[in-house]
């Protein structure tokens, strides 16, 4: 059984229990079991679509999981209705002339059926706004649309995949400014973050909704990355689409593209039976391990990562990983006999892809409302929210959210993995995580901060999201340093200190 008690740190310096780290050393880096979970949420339940009987059978097994490795409480807890579920039963794209390829692609989230093979020569348009709609007007009414011509990327002489650099870390780890203009990805808060997804959401609809006032039979866009596909989905709960939208290989697209211009006779044929099931609940799997202090098994510290991936590929890097991290991490917790003195939840979020749907509803439903800042009683009861969403890179520290006062907190916790390569501390924020709505409540919410590895110039929302994308050893290095995280925060005399309270929001004119 672990101890619960911490080694006595020195005067003024944060307490780091080194028995209890090299315990769970032991049994992360030995026998560790996350690829295993990693194979079975990706190989076995991927891909797992927001809404999908896939992605409930995946909260299923880990719900069952996590009980079969001793949590308590664990449970599928409802959130509320996503609206339209939709379930890809199987398509084919294909070009017949001027001689017959198998195109690479794949059709978008949510798009309708088609009754029968839809098949034709398909007219190029560039419709990048509204100012091009006039051009179109009258003119694409049952046709097969082409929507751009996509630029000329680097064929390959920078590799795919990269870790930071020291003198990368070391930028980050001197920034002052937590929403510096000069940093990738640093929204000044949620809010933010959410003008500018929403801003970039109604461009998007409005182009959508032109194409469908004009008949179109269906919408084809080409890959925004080289060799993969890269595909989303129409947002179902803004709009609902009329017409089936695809996303072709850049490849594949541009040979099409450049055909057409020689007035080469091309002919597509697309075929697609999808079904749609109404008023889906969404759920968030959570699970725990109780504390045992009288006075402190009432507060909790969460950990945690989404559970739903697009359909493409299996998601086992968007966001298997960060999925299969969290639960090794309460695995090696329960394995090597932790007491916590706080209880440690860990939650597995949906509808992440479609804005937060998840993490939303569980903070609003546990903690407070994000506009008003109306408080419920658990809000004084979290200590903090750790997330991983950012692949399969190792770990190389921490975005502080602007909260200094953790950052001797987290320099010590972060010492016995100096060796490893996680030792960098910034200020910086950074968004596109279930971190942000416990951020955004005044609660303290981090995402680590990982090797980027080829997260984003490869498999990030890709046909090529799988299991063979995401690296073991950083796998395992992240998940001890979450245990650990974890377990620490959980045994500290307080709760981990907080920024001052926002505001309550306005929405801006």
């Amino acid at each position: 059984m672990l101890a619960c008690a911490l080694s006595v740190p020195l005067l003024g310096e944060e307490a780091v229990n080194d028995a209890a780290i090299a315990q769970i050393k032991i049994e992360g880096f030995q026998h560790s079991a996350v690829m295993d979970t990693l194979s079975w949420l990706s190989d076995v339940h991927g891909p797992r679509l927001t809404g999908t009987p896939a992605l409930r059978r995946a909260g299923e097994w880990a719900r069952d999981q996590l009980t079969r490795w001793g949590l308590t409480n664990a449970a599928l807890e409802s959130y509320g209705s996503i609206g339209r579920g939709w379930t890809l039963e199987r398509f084919s794209i294909e070009m017949s002339e001027p001689q017959y390829v198998r195109i690479i692609g794949y059709p978008r989230a949510w798009s309708p059926a088609i009754a029968s093979t839809l098949a034709g020569t398909p007219m190029v348009v560039e419709v990048k706004s509204k100012d091009d709609f006039d051009k179109y007007r009258g003119k694409l009414r049952g046709a097969i649309v082409m929507n751009g011509r996509p630029e000329p990327l680097d064929i390959g002489f920078q590799p795919e995949a990269k870790r930071f650099t020291d003198e990368e870390l070391k930028k980050q780890e001197g920034a002052i400014d937590p929403a510096a203009p000069s940093a990738d990805n640093a929204p000044k808060s949620f809010w933010d973050e959410e003008q500018e997804w929403q801003k970039l959401l109604a461009k998007q609809t409005e182009i959508y909704k032109f194409f469908a006032a004009e008949g179109i039979a269906a919408l084809v866009e080409p890959s925004s990355i080289m060799e993969d596909v890269r595909v989303g989905g129409f947002y179902d709960r803004i709009w609902r689409p009329t017409y089936p939208g695809f996303v072709l290989s850049r490849e594949h697209y541009g040979r099409i593209v450049r055909m057409l211009d020689r007035k080469q006779q091309v002919k597509v044929a697309f075929t697609l039976a999808a079904q749609f099931a109404e008023n889906v609940d969404g759920f968030n799997v959570v699970a725990e391990i109780p504390g045992i202090d009288p006075v402190l098994k009432s507060e909790v510290v969460m950990l945690g990562g989404h559970l739903d991936s697009w359909h493409a590929g299996t998601g086992a890097t968007d966001n298997g990983a960060g999925c299969a991290v969290a639960m090794e991490a309460v695995r090696i917790l329960q394995s090597i006999g932790a007491r916590p003195r706080r209880t440690i939840r860990v939650a597995l979020w949906t509808g992440e892809e479609q804005d937060y749907f998840g993490s939303i509803g569980y903070v609003e439903k546990h903690f407070g409302d994000l506009k008003t800042m109306a408080l419920k009683p658990e809000h004084a009861k979290l200590s903090a929210y750790f997330n991983l969403d950012n692949g399969s890179g190792r770990i190389r520290g921490v975005n502080l959210q602007g909260n200094e006062a953790l950052r001797p907190v987290f320099d010590a916790w972060l010492r016995p993995f100096n060796y490893l390569g996680a030792s960098t501390l910034t200020t910086l924020n950074t968004g596109g995580t279930d971190h942000m709505p416990f951020d955004a409540l005044g609660l303290p919410g981090f995402q680590f901060l990982q090797d980027p590895l080829n997260y984003d110039a490869k498999v990030h929302h890709s046909n090529l999201d799988v299991y063979e994308e995401a690296v073991p050893d950083d796998l395992k290095q992240a998940s001890v340093i979450m245990a650990s995280f974890v377990y620490h925060a959980a045994m500290r005399d307080a709760m981990l200190p907080r920024k001052p309270l926002p505001k309550p929001h306005t929405e801006s004119k």
